[in-house]
């Protein structure tokens, strides 16, 4: 799940989506809000995130990119697992009606049993880190 948050990553920096104007082309002409069928989170996406580009364009590289890559290294896995979920229900939610909703419940699903089997504690930075300091300072 990390390599496909990181591969999308990639291939938005490419397009220039996390650009303020980059954003709102995405969410004007590759996904119209217009034509989302639930107007509630439509009106999310026009309302509150469209104004505040010049913010969250940014916000979205950086936290995309440290999405994909602390999944990869098994780096506060729970934390992270959490994160790709909200992600990943919010992309959904702006996308819908125009992606095949698999794409984004299957990895939500993969991450809910990551988040759940306490993955991250055999192999990575978490693994590294229990075994430096115990399991103690992992609250989950």
């Amino acid at each position: 799940i990390g390599v496909m948050f990181l591969s999308t990553w990639v291939v938005n920096l490419f397009y220039g989506f996390y650009t303020p104007d980059g954003l709102f082309g995405f969410f004007t002409e590759i996904f119209p809000q217009t034509e989302n069928p639930l107007g509630w989170y439509a009106a999310f996406i026009d309302h509150v995130i469209l104004p505040i580009r010049n913010v969250f364009a940014p916000f979205q590289l950086v936290s995309e990119f440290l999405l994909g890559l602390g999944l990869l290294l098994g780096a506060f896995t729970p934390f992270f697992s959490l994160a790709g979920i909200f992600f990943l229900i919010n992309t959904f939610l702006a996308t819908f009606g125009h992606d095949w909703p698999w794409s984004y419940l299957m990895p939500i699903g993969i991450l809910a049993v990551t988040f759940f089997s306490r993955a991250g504690r055999a192999l990575g930075v978490d693994a590294w880190l229990v075994k430096k300091y115990g399991k103690r300072w992992l609250l989950w």
